[in-house]
Parts: C-alpha cells; structure tokens; sequence
C-alpha cells in the first residue's frame, strides 16, 4: 500500500526544511516564489493534500505559545457620496467581523478604496495587502459595482459581501433580501392588509440584483404597482399614494411616514410601514434586522475556513451564503394575532 504523501516526506525529496516546505505550501511571502513554485509542483505531483483539522489544531497551540500574536484580515470598504445610513450598516458588519475574527485568532484592519490623499487605489492596496503578508479579506457592500480586476488575489482568501464586485466572482455573504420580501408580504397579509405597497429608489434595488422587487413581484396576490424612481420624492410619492390606496407600504424612506402625517393620513391607524432596514431608520418603526453584526461573522468565518483548507484565489466555482434577515415589530404597523405564532425576531 502506497504511503500518504506528507509534508516531511516533501522535504526529503526536495532537500529543503520541514519549515519552509509548510510555509511555501501556504504562500507564505518570506519564501522566495521560485522556491514556492518548486514545492507546490512537487505537492501536486504526489497528490499531497493538507489536513485543515490538523492545520487548525496546530495554529491553535501556535496562538496559545504566543498568546500577543494574531494574523491580520483585511476589512475593505469605499468611500462614497452615500447618506450616512450606509457607513452604519457597514460599520456593524465590521463589529461582527471584529468580533468574530478575535475568537478565531486573527485581528482585523480596515482599508479604504478612494480617490483621496488617504485612501488607496486598487493596485495600492492589493500590494500593500501583499507586502503585509495578510491571507485573507472581506470585501463589505460597495454602494456602487466595482471592478477588481487589477487586484491581485492569488495570495489571499477573500470574499464580497453582496454581489458588488463585477470582476472576479468571489464567494459572497449577504443577506437573502428575495426570501426575505416574501416573508414580509406574507406576514402582512396575514394581519390583514390587502393592498400592499412598495416604494423602491432603483439604486437599492439595482446593488441587490433586484431581488427585492423580483419577490414583491412574484408574491403577486394583494400588491399594487410598485412606486420605483430614482430619487424618492414627497411629490412623486403622495402622487403614488393617492393613486394606489396601499394599507401598508414597505420601503427604505422613512420619511413617508412624515409625508403621510402632513396629509393627515395615520401611521398605523390608516396605513402600516415597514423598513427594509433598520440600519436606516430615522426613528422607532417596525422593520427587517438584515443582522449585519452576524453576516460579519459569517463573512470571516468563510475565509478562515478557505485559509484552513489552503484555498486562495478567485474560486472555479463561486459559493453564496445567504441570511434571512429578523423580522422587529414596531409603531409603525399595528400588531397582528400572528406575531406571536410566527416571529422570529
């Protein structure tokens, strides 16, 4: 019977160090690339493969000899001309990252995509991320797509959050905004309300592949047409609403409440309201926990998991990790005999 291939066995044939053999198995940056190069042909010649369980036992007993070590994992994020709803939403998903990358052993840096004297181009940061030696990234939802086709991602394991970067597909972590909708058209219709709304700025429903609106529209009993525009207006919605009559409307813009109240028209008495996400919210309503703080941890449990597994690179086959998002009661719609059978927030 032919014997397992192992990391000693390599060095033997190659006349290098144990050391150096595990460390060009993991790219690690100190080696020299032609010496990487040499053992990772060598590996894959003799069908060596590593063993994630036994390469985390060790890096635990590693971290408990050298308790004030951590490997470092990048958080990347961009600076945009975004209301600062955006930057609270992002800023949660990196106390979850934070979080959990701690518990794993690793700390995590952010960096900034941007134009500015502080910020760093694509090139930049993808070398700054290589000089450093860091393995790993999580790359949070850009407002706006981006292509990361001049980022060098052959050394790290990295995954997006949404599907924001156009090239090339990585694993994604988001949250699953499709079942999500469904889930709120149904509660809704099981307290009572026959004509359902939704009130949409297109660049929301754009950055999610415009799911949220492919489960408005699918749902299809008790909806009315859908109010989506580019910017939402006072006017453009009043305009809607007059027209429509909903009994509640979903959306991000709280301030339709306001503009109802103006008109004398109660929230909830005469028509319910429901945040998409309550990151957004500009004060108490019922609304969607799109759970930011747990979509971090997943996000870098996914890549400590890849660095386990010695997996770097754009992935042949992309993976996608979705969350339902916590449904939260709220003034903003009245309570309905369902909520106690069916809540899960």
């Amino acid at each position: 019977m032919a014997r397992v291939p192992t990391i000693r066995s390599l060095a033997r044939r190659l006349r290098l160090s144990v050391a150096t053999v595990s460390e060009a198995l993991r790219n690690a940056p100190r080696v020299k690339a032609a010496t990487r190069e040499r053992v990772q042909r060598a590996a894959a010649r003799v069908g060596y493969t590593p063993n994630p369980l036994l390469g985390a036992a060790l890096s635990a007993v590693r971290r408990g000899r050298h308790q004030h070590y951590r490997g470092t994992l990048a958080l990347i994020d961009a600076i945009e001309r975004e209301p600062a709803h955006y930057l609270t939403f992002h800023r949660e998903i990196a106390a979850g990252a934070e979080k959990r990358a701690q518990e794993l052993g690793f700390q995590t840096e952010l960096f900034w995509l941007g134009e500015g004297p502080t910020q760093l181009s694509h090139r930049r940061l993808s070398g700054m991320v290589r000089a450093r030696g860091i393995p790993g990234a999580v790359l949070l939802p850009f407002n706006t797509a981006r292509d990361f086709s001049d980022f060098d991602f052959t050394r790290i394991a990295a995954v997006q959050m949404d599907h924001s970067v156009l090239q090339p597909l990585l694993h994604t972590v988001q949250p699953d905004h499709y079942v999500s909708m469904v889930r709120v058209l149904e509660r809704l219709a099981l307290r009572g309300h026959r004509r359902i709304g939704l009130c949409l700025e297109d660049r929301k429903d754009l950055r999610v592949k415009r799911k949220w609106s492919a489960g408005y529209l699918a749902y299809g009993n008790g909806l009315v047409p859908p109010l989506m525009v580019p910017v939402l207006t006072r006017e453009l919605f009043l305009d809607w609403f007059r027209r429509q009559r909903p009994d509640a409307i979903i959306g991000h813009v709280q301030a339709m409440v306001s503009w109802l109240a103006e008109e004398g028209i109660n929230v909830p008495g005469d028509v319910g309201f429901l945040n998409l996400n309550l990151t957004e919210r500009t004060g108490p309503c019922a609304g969607l926990d799109l759970e930011p703080r747990k979509l971090g941890a997943v996000a870098i449990e996914m890549v400590v998991g890849m660095l386990h597994r010695q997996e770097r690179g754009v992935p042949e086959r992309p993976q996608t990790i979705t969350l339902e998002a916590t449904w939260c009661e709220g003034p903003t719609l009245r309570a309905g005999v369902e909520s106690a059978a069916t809540s899960n927030g």
